[in-house]
């Protein structure tokens, strides 16, 4: 084995242009595209990629009590890969990524200000999972102008990448005899799935106080994991070897479920207080057929069940402001990160419209603070630190 410490060089250009145009009736259409390019040079392997997009919008109002929006992209994206280390490579080192796609969406005013419905669905051809529809729905019911409700249904996937079809990595495990541990890609690794269900509630409870509190219901399949597992001996590179090869796989399901609170309180026209709490109820497991104990143990463990923020903010005589938050996050068991609370500080002052200046202090309650842990090291900690901030707005 041995330790690499040299220097990580990202550079990169992009060029964005855009073209829009009003069509009169509050109908628009408009054109964007981008060129990019990047280039990471590390110890462990090198890539040059270059990215080409292009996407039109058009926007109709002209229909009565509907407000739909159409829409097609296309984006090529050919990369170069350039191995430097036997443990650590991509097949093809020459792959271009191809992504089509095309959308609709309607918002439907059924009871003006007080009953909309928004349909709409994404259609989109890549070169890895081939087609995908990811279908999405939404209620909004306002039935007084304090209070809101809302409820929407989303399908929605993440679709491969080179990571999951081309990587070969190999990690040394034991001396004795010489073994490896090996993580290859699946060509034939499908889109990741998610099915989301959401509801919220938005009122006003007192003068100046308004809450609110969604509900969310998760179902994911497919997800990224090991398949089954194989032992073998390798008679090169010298010595001879043992590798246990895993093969990546869509070996997983899960199921996120929980709820948010929010509260936004403004007493004065000078002061005010805005909080949140979040519960999250995260459970992976293995497919029929799938034995993954890695992936699920550290899964299920990496996620906070519960959060809280509040936050208080003045608006002080002289153009000045303050902000105070407090931050709690509870525990990450996988990770073996304990739970953890923090604030952080803002002054500020606006002495004219195109001069803002802020000082501001984050992490204070500690010295330092570990919040997710490291890849095959200690823990990542992160620090109390201190800075300034100036912004000028020309007119």
């Amino acid at each position: 084995m041995a330790t690499i410490d040299t220097e990580h060089n990202d550079s990169g250009a992009n060029v964005l242009g855009r073209w829009k145009r009003a069509l009169g009736g509050g109908s628009d259409v408009q054109v964007q595209g981008y060129y990019d390019r990047t280039s990471q040079l590390s110890p462990q392997l090198d890539e040059v990629r270059n990215t080409f997009d292009i996407d039109a919008l058009y926007h109709v109002t002209a229909i009565a009590r509907n407000d739909v929006l159409f829409g097609a992209g296309a984006r090529w994206s050919p990369d170069t890969i350039t191995q430097k280390f036997a443990t650590l490579d991509f097949e093809p080192h020459q792959e271009t990524d191809s992504i089509y796609s095309g959308f609709v969406q309607d918002q439907i005013s059924i009871v003006p200000n007080m009953l909309s419905v928004m349909l709409g669905s994404k259609f989109e051809h890549n070169n890895y999972s081939g087609f995908e529809v990811q279908p999405g729905a939404r209620v909004l019911w306002t039935p007084t102008k304090h209070q809101t409700l809302w409820t929407a249904f989303t399908r929605a996937v993440r679709t491969p990448s080179r990571l999951d079809t081309d990587l070969q990595l190999t990690d040394f495990l034991a001396a004795n005899p010489p073994t490896f541990l090996r993580i290859v890609g699946d060509p034939s690794f499908r889109a990741e799935k998610l099915v989301g269900t959401e509801a919220g509630y938005r009122t006003l409870i007192v003068q100046r106080l308004y809450v609110d509190v969604a509900a969310f219901y998760n179902d994911y399949n497919d997800l990224y994991g090991y398949g089954q597992g194989k032992i073998f001996v390798e008679p090169t590179p010298k010595p001879t070897h043992v590798v246990l090869q895993l093969p990546l796989a869509n070996a997983l399901r899960g199921l996120t479920k929980g709820i948010e609170i929010s509260p936004d309180w403004k007493p004065t026209n000078w002061w005010e207080l805005k909080g949140s709490y979040s519960f999250l109820h995260l459970v992976v497991h293995d497919k029929a057929g799938f034995t993954d104990a890695l992936n699920t143990v550290s899964d299920n463990g990496s996620s906070p069940h519960h959060q809280v923020q509040f936050q208080s903010r003045f608006n002080l005589p002289r153009k000045f402001d303050f902000d105070a938050t407090f931050r709690y996050v509870s525990a990450l068991p996988a990770q073996a990160v304990s739970a953890y609370n923090t604030g952080d500080a803002r002054v500020g002052w606006t002495p004219s419209r195109n001069l803002d200046v802020s000082f501001v202090g984050e992490n204070l309650f500690q010295p330092h603070h570990p919040e997710f842990g490291g890849d095959d090291g200690p823990l990542v900690g992160i620090r109390r630190s201190y800075y300034a901030k100036l912004t000028w707005k020309s007119e």
